[in-house]
């Protein structure tokens, strides 16, 4: 399959070839309302139509409703002739006059006429318009001109080219991963201690081959790469965010850039970058390196813009989940989500809306002097999503099994409006903690199997009182073994303790497990 396709708004080939026949091959007015009405279709299919078939719809359409409905209001037709004359010159002759040629000089190469040109400029700058006579002409000039310079051209290349969802989707995902990968790029250029302005900085020489590669590739022609020292990071950071709509039109935009950003070969979850840029062992320590994090400011800046930040919060919390993964990827997967949302936290202050970026920073360095070396400061102009403040959004993540929980559960709960309660969080803190700790921990169960006739005859085994609140005087630890067992229990012990017979009123084995039958809240399903 060829690198270069574009979608195009006709369904096949005899599609295009129908609505040329019936411009230009049988043009009874009949035959151009039903080509204009296709020409319509197309547009609404795609806004940016070529410039041939864009001049095309706009001249057909003035000329068929002068021919149909005979507009008797002379100057309404006459600015409409204008206006799809004016379109016309500007589509047809606008990539030879961004070479620097005149208009005049521009017609003269595509050969249109001089003074079709001159038409254009007395409707654009005379107050009257030029005459219904003369702009008829124009227009059925210009028609030909659009069958000669570009129906009759592209008739021999419309071919037939139908590519696979997924060889799209394919195409797609290696564009916007090599998006992601340029963005990385510069984004650690991007960083204070690396002191890079311009290409020309970059001591190393593969990662400064690669970035122009990847510029290549995803702007073409749009830059110089002649003299590096001409080109700024802050131009290519620039250049990316202008270009980036373009580039992340995929249906699966989303599903790419999670991909790309979580796989083995991102720079994002690189154990080595982290290891060079932190300071100290990151397996022991809860919070990432200052210098490490501003290393991913313009990254992440960057998908907060495009409304791709949340969803990827969302795949890191995923990937700390997954049991499979490596433990350190999974924990730093966790410290950046801390990051992420404490950074969005920020965000939710009232700032004054109309502020250029770097005004709107000092002015938060001036609020809060205590964020000032804050290492992950996102764009102050955007809004928390209002999923992160939603505690139900948040729940299914705070109740599900998470080892790496602990590490940003208190950074979702400050999001969440209103605020949870001090000493409701302080549990769920503790509950995230708890299923944190290590596995090992956990005391083996006894191998004895205890049954009515032990609790009756001898009192509580070890595994059934270390769910009750027993006093620990009456317990005792086995030299051998880790079991813990209670001193035997009385007759008198059990009727007047902790214990009490179970009723002969109910029928057990239709109660729902983790309820007891008179906690049922349906009497009728009581025995």
């Amino acid at each position: 399959m060829s690198e270069n396709y574009q979608t195009v708004p006709w369904f096949d080939r005899n599609e295009w070839l129908e609505v040329y026949e019936k411009i230009y091959l049988a043009p009874t007015i009949s035959s151009k309302q039903e080509a204009l009405e296709t020409l319509l279709v197309w547009k609404t299919r795609c806004p940016s139509l070529p410039a041939g078939i864009e001049s095309t719809l706009s001249v057909l359409e003035v000329h068929i409703q002068d021919t149909i409905n005979a507009v008797e209001n002379d100057q309404v037709l006459r600015l409409a002739y204008s206006s799809a004359i004016m379109r016309f010159v500007n589509h047809m002759l606008d990539a030879e006059i961004s070479k620097g040629t005149s208009l005049h000089q521009a017609a003269r190469v595509l050969g249109v006429p001089d003074w079709i040109i001159d038409l254009r400029h007395d409707t654009a700058h005379n107050n009257v318009l030029p005459s219904i006579e003369i702009l008829r002409d124009a227009s059925l000039i210009s028609l030909d001109w659009l069958q000669c310079n570009y129906w009759d051209k592209h008739k021999e290349f419309i071919k037939d080219f139908i590519v696979s969802p997924k060889e799209i989707d394919d195409t797609d995902g290696d564009k916007i991963t090599l998006l992601l990968n340029f963005c990385s790029s510069l984004s650690i250029c991007a960083s204070p201690r690396c002191k890079i302005k311009n290409l020309h900085d970059i001591k190393d020489t593969n990662m400064r081959e690669a970035i122009v590669a990847d510029a290549r590739d995803l702007f073409g022609n749009m830059l110089d790469f002649s003299n590096l020292k001409t080109v700024s990071i802050v131009s290519l950071i620039n250049l990316l965010n202008s270009n980036a709509k373009k580039l992340l039109k995929s249906k699966n935009t989303t599903v790419h850039v999670n991909k790309a950003l979580t796989s083995e070969d991102s720079l994002f979850l690189s154990s080595e970058l982290l290891n060079y840029l932190s300071e100290s062992d990151f397996f022991y320590k809860s919070k990432l390196s200052f210098l490490y994090v501003q290393c991913f400011e313009v990254l992440l800046t960057f998908l907060q813009k495009h409304d791709l930040l949340m969803d990827f919060v969302l795949e890191l919390i995923k990937l700390t989940q997954d049991e499979d993964k490596d433990c350190q990827k999974c924990k730093l997967a966790a410290l950046w989500v801390s990051e992420i949302l404490q950074s969005l936290k920020k965000c939710v202050q009232d700032f004054t809306q109309n502020k250029k970026k770097k005004e709107l920073r000092l002015l938060f360095n001036h609020w809060f002097p205590n964020e000032k070396n804050s290492a992950l400061l996102l764009d102050l102009h955007q809004t928390i999503p209002n999923e992160w403040t939603d505690i139900t959004f948040i729940q299914p993540i705070i109740s599900a099994y998470n080892p790496y929980l602990v590490y940003f559960i208190q950074d979702l709960l400050n999001l969440v409006k209103p605020s949870v309660p001090k000493s409701n969080a302080e549990k769920i803190f503790k509950l995230a903690k708890l299923i944190s700790t290590s596995k090992s921990n956990s005391a083996q169960p006894s191998s004895k199997i205890y049954t009515v006739d032990d609790l009756q005859s001898y009192g509580a085994s070890s595994a059934l009182v270390k769910n009750q609140d027993v006093d620990s005087d009456c317990m005792e630890v086995c030299e051998d073994t880790s079991e813990v067992r209670c001193d035997i229990v009385t007759e008198d012990q059990f009727q007047n303790g902790i214990w009490q017979k179970a009723s002969h009123n109910y029928n057990w084995s239709t109660c729902p497990i983790g309820l007891l039958p008179w906690q049922m809240q349906n009497e009728t399903s009581k025995c």
